[in-house]
């Protein structure tokens, strides 16, 4: 079934869907509190997803309230849930792979078994009048910085003015996903390289402007200068909306009813990869300290680091294709010059992380499946240290029982281990890990 609910999401996604190509599964059948309150699995999967669908929300409200998935007047109620058991192996005590999770979660020793909650939540999508469109989303998440950030959080709340059928124009604010690459995997649970090191997520505020065609879409974001929850920083964190910025162009190029190339590129101005104080929250930035922040340089250094983005899927009815390759503008600063001294790195490199992946669609015991596996490696600093690259390599099968429920299991290898907060201090590219995950995703 989440076959059918992806098809609808993509069609929507990528535009070009008419209320013709709405198949009944996907339309908001399910109105058990009355006319004007729905529950649609669909949008849900769309708008609270942590592996897909994570950028180009804005433009892909308009685009299901354009071909009828979203009525007008109405209060969509989402809910979602996902975890996962984790049995991890790693060949140097204490030090685990990304994993959606951060260094002191995961033990001391050289075994691990946890059950996490990734993410689950609520969230709410409504629609007032032809051309306003507003969403609420609160998530509780045992991934996040302790003494710092809460585990139930208002992830993201902004409002849409636009209305496609008039105009191919919108804009957005609140606080939400910045529209800055695809951030795509295609295994379950956890996430590309790309997604860990680049999602940009805000926590002040955010305008998005941007233009919707029927095949290709356009987006310009004014962000303030303070510490994003992800991804996002200037030099100057007192700079108001527009300190920051994000632009985004996409275009789809359809082949036949079944087959489509979507093709995007991206740019963010500045990053927390600005400076070699590697603190994870704003708290710790001022604290200039830890937790969540390594010791203080002796020397601190910041220069604008940005991002470019490029990103490439080929989708079908039985298998999907996807590279994505994101890099900075110049080295990212923690592991350019010596923390101690000052002194620059001889070799460094532009921090990058390139993601390819493949996914296969089956049947098992007359339920939809999906078999994937997803490439990831990043290079980070000069080459022959300990923080100099880190790779990521997922092999995953997901069971999908019906529209609400997706059964999954990870295998995930990894080579080095290179944390963000103190990398110059911790790194050790000799690391290797494994983890097998057995989870499920649910959603209404």
């Amino acid at each position: 079934m989440k076959r059918l609910l992806a098809g609808a999401v993509m069609a929507a996604a990528i535009g070009g869907m008419s209320h013709g190509q709405v198949s009944g599964p996907d339309r908001p059948v399910y109105s058990p509190l009355g006319q004007y309150v729905r529950v649609n699995p669909a949008v849900s999967l769309a708008m609270t997803d942590t592996q897909e669908f994570v950028t180009g929300d804005a433009p892909w409200l308009l685009r299901s309230r354009r071909a009828g998935v979203i009525d007008t007047n109405t209060l969509t109620i989402s809910g979602y849930f996902k975890a996962a058991h984790f049995f991890e192996w790693t060949d140097s005590a204490g030090k685990f792979p990304i994993l959606n999770r951060f260094p002191n979660q995961h033990g001391s020793g050289t075994r691990n078994d946890d059950f996490v909650v990734n993410a689950a939540g609520i969230a709410l999508t409504a629609t007032a009048g032809e051309w306003l469109t507003g969403y609420l989303q609160y998530e509780y998440s045992e991934v996040t910085f302790s003494g710092d950030q809460n585990q139930v959080q208002a992830r993201e709340y902004y409002a849409v003015l636009g209305n496609l059928d008039v105009f191919g124009g919108y804009l957005a604010y609140g606080r939400k996903t910045i529209d800055f690459g695809e951030q795509t995997g295609y295994n379950p649970f956890t996430h590309t390289i790309n997604q860990h090191f680049f999602w940009a997520l805000a926590d002040e505020p955010v305008l998005e402007l941007g233009y919707i065609g029927d095949d290709w879409r356009v987006s310009a974001t004014l962000a303030s200068g303070d510490r994003m929850l992800r991804t996002g920083q200037t030099l100057d964190r007192t700079g108001g909306l527009g300190s920051n910025f994000a632009l985004k162009a996409e275009r789809v190029f359809r082949f036949d009813d079944s087959r489509a190339l979507r093709v995007s590129a991206s740019y963010l101005h500045d990053t927390i990869y600005n400076n070699n104080f590697t603190a994870h929250t704003f708290q710790a930035i001022d604290r200039f300290g830890p937790p969540n922040a390594p010791r203080p340089p002796r020397v601190y250094i910041a220069e604008r680091v940005g991002l470019w983005d490029v990103a490439a899927e080929y989708t079908t009815a039985r298998f999907d294709l996807a590279v994505e390759y994101t890099q900075t503008t110049r080295p990212w600063v923690a592991v350019s010059y010596n923390n101690d001294t000052g002194q620059p790195f001889a070799g460094t490199r532009n921090l990058s992380a390139l993601s390819v992946m493949g996914r296969y669609r089956t049947e098992v015991a007359g339920h939809d499946a999906t078999l994937a596996a997803v490439f990831s490696g990043s290079i980070l600093g000069p080459d022959d240290t300990e923080f100099d690259a880190v790779y990521q390599h997922v092999l995953s099968a997901e069971l999908h029982l019906n529209r609400f429920i997706d059964l999954g299991a990870e295998l995930v290898l990894n080579e080095g281990w290179q944390p963000f907060v103190g990398i110059q201090d911790v790194a050790d590219s000799s690391v290797q890990s494994q983890a097998l995950l057995i989870g499920l995703t649910a959603r209404f």
